[in-house]
Parts: structure tokens; sequence; C-alpha cells
């Protein structure tokens, strides 16, 4: 969409029918989400002055299967209704054990665990984000299993969340459980990333499964925490995304269909390596909502992260998430300047 294109009526239709009305926001953060309309089109935009900031999925889901924003903000208020009030404080919950090099890994002169906790501070600016005490899985009473391929322990994500839901202090929204122990959401299934119940407002995520050469056709090739610099970069990328779309799943968003985004549904690693690190218009207007940001300053903060990340390993996905955030922020700027 270009800077000074006049919105149709066909346009301002499909804005409000995906983000809402706009009209209490600025100039600026309107242009930024009238972005959205994309996501309705029924082809690709042609025109070289189009904004690409944005990728839509086509041909668009069936509507079963979107959630817009107004969706969002009508489950979000039936949920007040049947549940307490919820303070504002997000906590990760490291669940051990670690291998020591994990323990011991820096980005950016920060433990793993300060620095993730910075990172979502970014992402979710808004909430304050706090690191509870590690506990032993050994604590936590859950159904476990040997894979049959890799001969590692895996447990039932679904046994974690009712501890996880004990564990949030009063003034916590959720609590997000990172452990190294592999994880599985059913007997049939093989393995998962991460999974979160809103119900619980918990979420766990595990990356002993994220080292990429850690097993070669199913057979271990070396031990777990012994990594290289490039695999530490895949982990981190692997780790900073899951923790960041399961705790969207906590403040309601689902899958999205609208856009290439954070919250598109993965059903195996590589698809999930595809996913951007950021969210689509449509989801963005969801999170601003409940954490209550600017646009232009949230931007900001995680171009700081990525430029600590860029600092800390070689990694193409973050080069390419900064120039992404470049783009993104002089879109903003751009804009701020032609509406002053």
């Amino acid at each position: 969409m270009m800077f000074d294109a006049l919105i149709s009526p066909r346009q301002e239709h499909d804005i409000k029918y995906v983000v809402g009305s706009l009209k209490k926001f600025d100039s600026v953060t309107q242009k930024f989400y009238q972005l959205s309309c994309g996501c309705l089109e029924r082809s690709p935009p042609s025109s070289p002055n189009s904004c690409s900031l944005f990728t839509p999925i086509l041909p668009l889901a069936h509507p079963i299967h979107r959630q817009t924003y107004s969706q969002w903000k009508y489950s979000m208020f039936v949920n007040t209704i049947f549940s307490r009030k919820r303070g504002r404080n997000l906590y990760l919950l490291p669940i051990g054990p670690f291998p020591e090099t994990i323990i011991n890994t820096e980005v950016a002169r920060l433990r793993l665990w300060n620095f993730l906790k910075d990172f979502a501070a970014a992402f979710f600016q808004g909430p304050h984000v706090h690191i509870l005490p590690e506990v032993p899985l050994e604590d936590i009473k859950c159904t476990k299993r040997v894979h049959k391929n890799t001969q590692q322990v895996q447990v039932l994500v679904g046994d974690i969340f009712p501890y996880l839901q004990k564990m949030c202090p009063p003034d916590g929204y959720s609590v997000i459980g990172v452990s190294w122990t592999d994880l599985y959401p059913s007997e049939d299934l093989n393995f998962v990333l991460g999974e979160a119940s809103f119900v619980h407002h918990s979420a766990v995520i595990s990356f002993g499964r994220f080292e990429p050469q850690l097993y070669k056709d199913g057979r271990k090739v070396r031990e777990c925490g012994i990594e290289t610099e490039d695999e530490k970069a895949s982990m981190l990328v692997k780790l900073i995304k899951s923790l960041c779309h399961e705790t969207c799943h906590l403040m309601g968003l689902s899958h999205c269909v609208f856009f290439q985004c954070l919250m598109n549904e993965s059903s195996s690693m590589e698809q999930a390596l595809q996913q951007p690190l950021f969210l689509c218009p449509v989801c963005l207007r969801k999170l601003q909502k409940i954490c209550k940001f600017e646009i232009r300053e949230r931007y900001g903060m995680l171009r700081e992260m990525l430029l600590k990340c860029c600092e800390s390993v070689e990694c193409q996905y973050f080069v390419d998430s900064m120039k992404w955030l470049d783009q993104c922020l002089s879109f903003l700027d751009n804009v701020a300047e032609r509406t002053s």
C-alpha cells in the first residue's frame, strides 16, 4: 500500500473486519494497521509502490479458521467473566536439570535466563517479566516415556500445566516453563516444541531438541550441551520464537492465517524455522490492546535486543530480522513525516 494512497470503501471495510475500529489511534498508527487489508486481497499486490512489510497467506483460509481482532476481543471478554482477575506480570520458570554449557551460556554478557527475560520484556512491552527459582523436573508429577528413536526421556506436556498454574504468584498473569527435557503432546505424536494452556494460564517450551546436530536419522551423534557457535545461534532463534509464540497463546491469540507471522501454525522444526520473528498487523493489534505499548517504541526495543544477538552470534536470521525492523521503522518515520 502506498503511503499517500486513499483507502477505498472496500478496503476500509476489510480493515475494520480484521483489526477493528482505528478511530482512537493517531494517524501513524492508523496507517500501520491499514496494511492489514492486504490479507483479504484475492491476489498478491502488483504495484511496485505497495508496502511489502507483511506477506499475506493466499488463498485466505475459511472464516472458521480465522481470528479477527473483534473475535479475539470478545473471547477475552467472555474469559474475564468466568475467571479471577489476573496480574500483569509474566514469570519464566526454568525446569532443570540443564547441561553445564547451557547454564554458562551468555548472550551479550547476559546469562541465558536474563537475556530471555529482557527479550520477552521488549516483545511484550508493558508487563514486567521475572525469573522464578529453578525447579527440578522430579518435583513435577508427570507422565514420562522413552522415545523409541532418540532413546531420550520425554514428558507429557499436559501434565505440567497444573503445576505451573500453582507456581504463578498472585501478581502474575502467567508462568512459562522452560525445560531441557523433550516434550510430547500425546502417545501418537513424536514431540512438541512448546504448548500453552489458556485454561491454566501457563505454557511450557523445551529446547533440548533445538540442537540441530544432536540426532541424525533418529540416532544420537553427540552428547547434549556440546554445541558450536552456529548451533548456539540456531538454538537461540528457536528458543526466542517458541517463548514468544506460546506466550502470545496465553494472551488469547490463536494461530494466524492472515499473513506470514510468528503466530502461524507449524507441524515440524523446518516449518517453524521459516516463520518470521514478528507479528502481523492483525496479531499485533491484539497484543497492543492487552499490553498497551506504543508500536514504534516497541520495535526500537526489539531492535536493541536483536543487535545484542548479532553481536553475540553469527546468524543470518537475526541479520534479516534486523533489516525488516529497519524497514518497518523507516515506514513509520516516513508516515509520521508525511502526516506532520
